[in-house]
């Protein structure tokens, strides 16, 4: 007897969860920020920031507990990077985001998790690509999914760990930076994007990659965070996730690409019930203000990538393509800016 539907859906999800808690990946998810072009959230970069550095205190106190402590500050970064986001079953971050009463998240929860699916653009199955919903939060300018900043920690330590790796073979700053962003395009490819989930996430990739920025401005002896003083280490200054949020955590301007059941389901609905509502001031007024950030090297190396495909394929299912003609009145920006320089 074949099982129903439902259970083929946990048998999907069991699988996704033991692959990927194998390989210590980030949580992955689906999230839908269309859905708040008509809601307004709370910034919740002071709470955040409030609780990384909590977690960051508490943590130098463990590592200066350790008989043997980390030796340099790219070590210690690490190791912060683990101890906030160490996978999917030690996802620190995630759990209090989801969690904590400080935090303004929509849909909030009332909503159970089969109606949020229900809701959003993934409310039609498309099995085996069956993932768990990242509800929506806001940090400063930026309507972002929670499951962008498991990708900034868990990602954006693998991303520095490969950083040093180039740089220890011999690459330059820049080569080893744009290397870095080309390994994790190649990844998305894979099983930590369109394998798993039938979505190349662009989002995904801008979070890995501001992630990584952090952690290289951790390590940085230039303006350090931390210095070792007799034996233990000493924070110097506080963490700030602003500068490192941006437009291209939004997936409803930095749109991702679909393929295979995935393309079917999504596209139509996104263009039956989102070329209308992009006209919207709330709307115009959200992307208006994204549209000041510069974009980031990931945004610009992704780019490049999917123009160097025959008839760009991410951009025949961009809001410009799926709106013609409504959105012709209608200036759309679909390739998300980044606020900080780029090194």
């Amino acid at each position: 007897m074949l099982p129903n539907y439902i259970d083929m859906r946990k048998i999907s999800l069991a699988l996704v969860v033991t692959l990927l808690s194998t390989t210590g990946a980030a949580w992955p998810g689906e999230t839908d920020q269309f859905l708040t072009w008509s809601i307004e959230l709370q910034d919740s970069a002071g709470p955040v920031n409030e609780r990384l550095n909590e977690d960051l205190h508490i943590f130098v106190a463990r590592m200066n507990e350790r008989k043997r402590p980390p030796r340099t500050r790219e070590e210690l970064t690490v190791e912060f990077f683990s101890f906030v986001f160490r996978g999917m079953l030690s996802p620190r971050i995630r759990k209090w985001l989801e969690g904590s009463p400080k935090i303004d998240r929509f849909p909030d929860t009332s909503v159970s998790y089969f109606q949020y699916q229900n809701m959003s653009i993934y409310r039609h199955h498309s099995f085996p690509y069956i993932l768990p919903m990242a509800r929506t939060i806001r940090i400063g300018d930026v309507y972002l999914g929670i499951d962008k900043i498991s990708h900034f920690f868990g990602f954006g330590r693998r991303y520095f760990l490969s950083y040093t790796r180039f740089r220890d073979a011999g690459a330059d700053h820049n080569e080893a930076l744009e290397r870095v962003v080309r390994v994790g395009i190649s990844q998305e490819q894979g099983f930590v994007g369109m394998l798993v989930d039938g979505i190349f996430s662009t989002g995904d990739l801008e979070a890995n990659f501001q992630g990584f920025l952090l952690a290289l401005d951790l390590a940085s002896a230039e303006s350090p965070f931390f210095e070792r003083e007799d034996g233990e280490w000493k924070i110097l200054r506080a963490i700030n996730i602003l500068p490192y949020i941006t437009p291209g955590f939004d997936e409803s301007y930095n749109h991702s690409h679909y393929w295979a059941l995935r393309r079917k389901n999504v596209l139509p609905l996104v263009k039956r019930e989102y070329c209308e509502a992009i006209r919207s001031p709330m709307v115009q007024a959200r992307f208006t203000r994204y549209d000041t950030y510069e974009p980031s090297l990931s945004v610009r190396l992704t780019e490049e990538y999917f123009q160097s495909k025959r008839r760009n394929p991410r951009a025949r299912q961009s809001l410009e393509t799926l709106c013609e003609p409504c959105a012709k009145s209608v200036e759309v920006t679909t390739n998300a800016p980044h606020k900080k320089a780029v090194p």
